[in-house]
């Protein structure tokens, strides 16, 4: 690898660390229900709000995202994001209510736009032909978050049952242990913010601020010297008729033109198909779906696994998403998740659940487990009208203290196949929805609307799967059942397969400004059908087969 490679390689990977404190963010939250729950009396809609409350807070700030990334440039606003993280840690962490949590959480939200800013930056430093891979890194440090969360909770979780001297001397306990769970994140956010200090402007936004100087001494860096000219060359043409003047309602006026009209349909249906797929519910209450399945103690450990198991396609995908194109690795990518999916119904589907005289007696060292005789023996064969029936003769807030040893020893299922499709479905998801997603957004866009594009649709994939999948989550599974969610969620994969097929073309290899004529047209928007300019048709459907 030459040293201009070796460059977009460091800058992405830096700028990519706030992947890794996302994934950290959505995962160790999932380690403290059980924990939060009994401490706050948090009810089901209020353990969803406080999984969803950073995409609140993400919703607003995609507002006005691309007009910060405009204003003040790309490595600014990221560094501003990086300081947030530490803020909404630190809240977190020392949170002395339900409300103080969710609100700690929402500032944290405002730095989940590091996701899209990091495809945008990524995307206008990268080579052409390196540009899937280091777009990629994003969604590999969002799994390497979600696997070193799911590891911090499991010990977390394990030494506080081992009593031992040296976390009683700082003060680790059962009380407390979901506040260290929270707390770690502050470490990471603010290394990210100190290295965020070594990245350069990004080129084209340089460019754009009628810094052309200082943009050809980026492009420097990033490629060798026998193509600077030609791409310094390439980034002017683009832009020579763009003026940074243009205000953001005029963006977003360009942005809804004609020759936009493609690119803007699959950003849009893209961000919505990856969200309603259900990943992030499954990873916001992972540990409490293996505990539905049956996991008990286990459900850390479980999550840890599947984590792992996760970042290696992750980390594979990476390796071909260069060779084998964005295309094939999406389509094949919904085929698998619809399908794990429906394995995960199945087996819920046909899960039965109940108490017999042992569990009773086991659950009497916790509550007063008398009033659950009525119910010993009898057999139920939907886990809703089982939890109906628990809560019914015991209560709500004596159910939470249960749930977890209740559902471990009254459930019947094939918790091996539930396990194999959640495994399935989160290694297809990694090598394909999550990295695909970012790739396509650094890609699809010209840059003169880039930031106001990419946060657009970004803005769409954190209301659909920040905040209506994981808000809802729990609700449905209290009140529709595992069954019936899941299968929602292979449906909306199903539906993603057919509409992404139709539309999504090839983009790998290409550059930017390329992809700009292969999708929009040229800037007088005369695009034959809304898709390719005339000149470009036969070559876009030769990518689209």
């Amino acid at each position: 690898m030459n040293q201009t490679n070796r460059n977009a390689l460091l800058y992405a990977f830096i700028v990519s660390i706030g992947g890794f404190i996302f994934g950290l963010d959505i995962m160790l939250i999932s380690g403290t229900f059980q924990y939060t729950t009994v401490e706050f009396g948090l009810t089901a809609i209020e353990k969803g709000n406080i999984a969803a409350a950073p995409n609140y807070g993400a919703l607003l700030a995609l507002l006005v995202a691309g007009y910060f990334c405009d204003k003040l440039g790309r490595k600014k606003t990221l560094m501003i994001i990086a300081a947030l993280y530490i803020i909404s840690a630190l809240g977190s962490a020392f949170a002395p209510s339900y409300f103080a949590l969710f609100m700690a959480r929402l500032v944290g939200g405002l730095a989940f736009t590091s996701l899209s800013l990091a495809s945008m930056y990524i995307g206008e430093i990268a080579p052409a032909h390196m540009r899937g891979k280091l777009v990629g890194l994003n969604q590999l440090n969002i799994v390497f978050g979600i696997l070193a969360a799911t590891i911090l909770n499991y010990f977390l979780v394990e030494w506080i049952a081992a009593d031992l001297e040296w976390t009683a001397a700082i003060g680790l306990n059962e009380g407390n242990v979901w506040r260290w769970m929270l707390g770690v994140e502050i470490l990471p956010a603010v290394i990210w913010f100190g290295l965020l200090m070594l990245i350069p402007e990004s080129p084209r936004w340089l460019m754009l601020n009628h810094s052309a100087a200082k943009s050809r001494s980026v492009i420097e860096k990033l490629v060798p010297a026998n193509r600077v000219e030609a791409e310094f060359a390439q980034i002017t043409d683009s832009l020579k008729n763009t003026e940074h003047t243009l205000s953001y309602g005029e963006q977003l006026k360009v942005l809804f033109s004609k020759n936009m009209r493609m690119a803007l349909m699959i950003g849009v249906f893209m961000a919505m198909i990856q969200a309603l797929s259900g990943m992030n519910a499954v990873l916001a209450f992972m540990p409490m779906i293996f505990q539905q399945v049956g996991g008990g103690d286990s459900a850390f450990l479980q999550s840890i696994w599947v984590s792992l198991i996760g970042t290696f396609f992750t980390i594979l995908a990476l390796v071909l998403i260069d060779k084998l194109g964005r295309r094939k690795i999406l389509l094949g990518g919904l085929v698998v998740c619809a399908s794990s999916m429906a394995i995960v119904t199945y087996g819920f589907f046909n899960a039965s659940y109940v108490i017999d005289a042992d569990t009773l007696i086991a659950l009497g060292s916790t509550i007063d487990s008398s009033a659950l005789t009525s119910i010993v023996g009898v057999e139920y064969y939907s886990d809703i009208s089982f939890k109906e029936a628990v809560v019914g003769s015991i209560g709500l807030n004596n159910f939470a203290l249960i749930e977890s040893e209740l559902l471990l020893a009254a459930t019947s299922m094939n918790s091996s196949l539930v396990l194999f499709g959640i495994i399935v479905f989160v290694c297809s998801y990694n090598f394909s929805l999550g990295p695909i997603l970012w790739i396509l957004f650094s890609e699809i866009f010209p840059t003169k609307v880039r930031a106001v594009a990419i946060t657009s649709c970004a803005l769409v994939a954190t209301i659909f799967g920040g905040i209506i999948v994981p808000t809802l989550f729990p609700w449905q599974l209290e009140n529709l059942g595992a069954a019936a969610t899941f299968l929602a969620y292979a449906s909306f994969c199903v539906v993603g397969l057919l509409v992404m097929a139709k539309i999504t073309p090839e983009t790998k290899g290409k550059t930017i400004e390329e992809i700009e004529e292969l999708i929009g047209g040229d800037d007088k928007g005369e695009a034959s059908d809304g898709f390719a300019p005339k000149e470009q048709g036969s070559k876009l459907n030769a990518t689209n087969t």
